[in-house]
């Protein structure tokens, strides 16, 4: 028979906080648009302990432009995308 701890469902770190997510500092990068037809732009970084200290630290260090939209993402959820071995890159000129 499963224990209670083997049935619980595993947190969800996009909406669940582990215990001791705000006391260990975490890096953020900082997107935004000025216009909702712009594309989202990199525009730097913050450290912060958790995603609403994230969110509030990157609207009061970069507000010299009146933005549209801004998003924050943890470093450690990007994901490098890189060719494989093999793999023909096409750059396309604009």
């Amino acid at each position: 028979m499963a224990s209670n701890s083997e049935l619980e469902e595993p947190m969800n770190p996009h909406t669940e906080r582990a215990p001791d997510a705000g006391s260990r500092p975490r890096y953020y990068e900082v997107f935004a648009r000025k216009d909702s037809t712009d594309a989202l732009t990199h525009i730097g970084s913050v450290e912060a302990p958790n995603d609403d200290l994230a969110e509030i630290r990157a609207w009061y260090v970069y507000d010299q432009h009146r933005w549209r939209e801004m998003c924050v993402v943890p470093t450690e959820a990007i994901v490098t995308v890189r060719p494989r071995p093999g793999d023909v890159i096409r750059i396309k000129a604009v």
